[in-house]
């Protein structure tokens, strides 16, 4: 890193602190996830948990009383302080899940994300899962479902609660003579 600032990548302007992090080491923290999980697949998982931490960490921070999905939704990027770093949009959302789009990761991190055949944000769905399910008391699930790193040009995350996932699974047990 010799050369190359700490605040490489000044996405949270507005916001001093971020999970017991300042605002520059929390991007720096996401820049490197991304790395690491391009480098080998093996840090995908601790660095998916550390994400959960940090986004329930940040949900605290919040001090709000329980949020609804939709709301909490609605405060996602803000609260992860991305807001003017990447551009983000929901291309589904109803009462139960969502389908959350973020372009310009490469631009804010300031390299190309490769290819390597798999998805490279799990830090990021992490840090998403951990700010939804503590914001809104509810069990919430994020799985990253297109990626840069799988050749793609944007990332979007499926976010669902859980008890609509529970649902699904019933409903694919009783199709199948399950009990």
């Amino acid at each position: 890193m010799k050369g190359q600032s700490c605040q490489s990548v000044s996405c949270c302007g507005n916001v001093a602190w971020l999970g017991g992090f300042a605002a520059p080491d929390f991007a720096t923290l996401d820049e490197l996830a991304v790395k690491l999980i391009c480098l080998d697949s093996g840090f995908a998982a601790p660095l998916r948990q550390m994400g959960r931490v940090l986004g329930e960490r940040i949900a605290r921070e919040q001090g709000e009383s329980v949020l609804t999905l939709d709301a909490a939704l609605s405060a996602l990027i803000s609260a992860c302080g991305l807001e003017g770093a990447i551009e983000s949009r929901f291309l589904r959302r109803n009462a139960d899940a969502a389908l959350l789009q973020v372009t310009g990761c490469a631009k804010a991190v300031g390299w190309r994300i490769a290819n390597v055949g798999r998805t490279v944000c799990g830090f990021d769905a992490g840090l998403f899962e951990g700010l939804l399910s503590g914001v809104t008391g509810e069990a919430i699930s994020v799985e990253e479902t297109s990626c840069l790193g799988l050749g793609h040009p944007s990332c979007e995350f499926v976010i669902r609660r859980q008890q609509a996932i529970d649902r699904t699974d019933e409903r694919e047990r009783m199709q199948h003579g399950h009990h």
